[in-house]
């Protein structure tokens, strides 16, 4: 088992409790030589185009946390509908604004600093043994290799996959980020990378498909399989997608034999396909690769066993029973495509929220998921509310049966002049914002999951984040995300007690203005 956390600990201090520091090493600059394109594009390699025509309603976004009527389940292998629907709306090119301020104006179905999009997101097909890249700019997948065995699969993510559907691999291309935030970027694409997780949980449950996730994996062979370009781009995240059986519980699969990632290796022959890429200095970003490489497991024996089931029970208070609180249907694709973060400058509207925006949150954010670490989320979430129908102003921790727990000791109206000044640069108004959403995760899982804990608890926190952005545009409201806040200021102001519990997403949550800017849907 990996327990070294040496590494991890230093970024862990840089980027969560030092990062006017970590930033002050350095910053790149937008619209230079070494910017990298939007879009992965690779050259000459078999094409597969998807469906051109996406649903525009999915079901209900309840039926994604797994609430409503049971269906029938689809069985057998993913056909093409089904595939270009999971992967247009889980990781899709959603929207184009025009004259947007700032220079970012392409837009998927998830959020991403500045609109980066550093994931990537790669395709194994049990059926056809064929591994594919997903072109989110042209909704094609691009064939990498041909005839890949489950056995390979199997070893590489030290599972049984029997009944599996398909496999989705989420890389990080790190320099998409770095390039601009330097040595932050590592928290930044584990962020992210954690939010697609999310929304292709959430997709694929919708559609039939029960995902299970893995953050471990014997990274040298998925990366050989995938043909990532050498310790710039790595796999940092897999979902197994099984057919969802009725009344199945979510739940880890069982490990298969133990393998060394030398042996598997061995029958994957390296490949080097082209795309369009930028001459870079990775030495700029030097700690995020060292962090990459010192996450790296070679041997299924290195695993960590899981977690104990979710995150803490929060301290014993004042109860908000919101579970009969009557919340509107909203189809999953409509709350996608509404899924906005406010703006450049975020200035929301002073009008009151309605009361169901909180009780889908109580309700289920805290949803449980199934990966091989244990059954999460391991985060949880607390709202600072400010103007919600129906609900005090006040500070909430949420639990997962749509209950909102009043923290003890907590300022009434927390978000005075000297609290706003320590949540970030100037570019939110948080005083006329409706509630701020912030993902809590506990640092003390890091000694366990050795230096991977870093960015296994940053996708687990990403992936709470992106389902409070998507409930949020249920309700109609813009959420976004923002990682400039204060650690201790912010820990005093949620009443947090324990140190190590870290506020890892902070999301303000309001009513997005009318602004100039045009913005158009992108729709296959």
């Amino acid at each position: 088992m990996q327990r070294d956390t040496s590494v991890a600990d230093r970024y862990w201090h840089d980027t969560f409790r030092d990062s006017v520091s970590v930033l002050a090493r350095g910053v790149g600059s937008e619209g230079g030589p070494d910017e990298p394109r939007k879009f992965k594009a690779y050259r000459g390699l078999p094409r597969q185009r998807l469906p051109q025509r996406s649903a525009a309603r999915l079901g209900d976004l309840a039926k994604a946390f797994g609430f409503g009527a049971s269906e029938p389940a689809p069985s057998g292998p993913l056909d093409e509908e089904r595939l270009g629907l999971l992967l247009y709306h889980g990781y899709g090119y959603s929207r184009t604004d025009v004259g947007a301020i700032g220079g970012w104006p392409h837009h998927r179905f998830v959020p991403s600093a500045r609109c980066f999009y550093p994931t990537e997101l790669y395709l194994w097909r049990p059926d056809s043994g064929s591994c594919s890249h997903y072109d989110q700019l042209h909704h094609s997948l691009v064939e990498l290799r041909a005839n890949v065995s489950a056995e390979t699969v199997c070893a590489a993510l030290g599972s049984d996959l029997s009944g599996a559907a398909g496999v989705l691999f989420i890389t990080s291309h790190f320099w998409k980020t770095a390039f601009r935030y330097r040595h932050y970027a590592h928290r930044l694409c584990s962020q992210e990378a954690g939010m697609v997780a999310g929304n292709l949980l959430l997709v694929g449950q919708v559609l039939g498909l029960r995902g299970h996730v893995h953050y471990q994996f014997l990274d040298e062979v998925l990366d050989r399989l995938l043909g990532l370009p050498s310790d710039e781009e790595r796999t940092v995240a897999a979902i197994v997608l099984y057919p969802d059986e009725a009344g199945a519980p979510a739940q880890p699969r069982p490990r298969a034999q133990s393998h060394a990632a030398s042996a598997v290796l061995k029958s994957v022959p390296p490949i080097t396909p082209a795309f369009l890429d930028v001459v870079k200095d990775l030495s700029l970003a030097s700690s995020v690769y060292e962090l990459a490489e010192a996450s790296v497991l070679r041997s299924v024996g290195d695993f960590a066993e899981p977690l104990p089931a979710g995150p803490p029970p929060g301290p014993a208070g004042n109860e908000l029973n919101l579970s009969k609180v009557e919340i509107a249907p909203v189809d999953l694709a409509v709350a996608l495509r509404d899924r906005h973060s406010g703006g450049t400058l975020f200035c929301p509207l002073a009008r009151s929220a309605p009361a169901d925006t909180v009780a889908r949150l109580a309700r289920y954010v805290g949803r449980r998921y199934a990966s091989d670490i244990g059954i999460g989320p391991h985060c949880y979430t607390v709202l600072v509310v400010q103007d919600v129908a129906g609900v005090a102003p006040g500070v909430y921790r949420c639990t997962d049966d749509g209950r909102l727990q009043l923290v003890a000791g907590t300022r009434e109206k927390p978000l005075d002049a000297e609290t706003v000044a320590t949540l970030g640069p100037p570019i939110t108004d948080y005083r006329r914002t409706n509630l701020v959403a912030f993902v809590v995760g506990d640092q003390t899982h890091s000694a366990h999951l050795g230096n991977r804990g870093y960015r296994i608890l940053n996708q687990d926190a990403g992936l709470m984040a992106q389902r409070i952005c998507v409930l949020a545009a249920a309700a109609g409201l813009a959420a976004r995300p923002l990682n400039g806040y204060l650690v201790a200021p912010v820990q005093r102001m949620l009443g947090i007690e324990h140190p190590d519990h870290l506020p890892m997403f902070q999301i303000a949550i309001g009513h997005r203005a009318t602004t100039a800017q045009y913005e158009m849907e992108i729709a296959f």
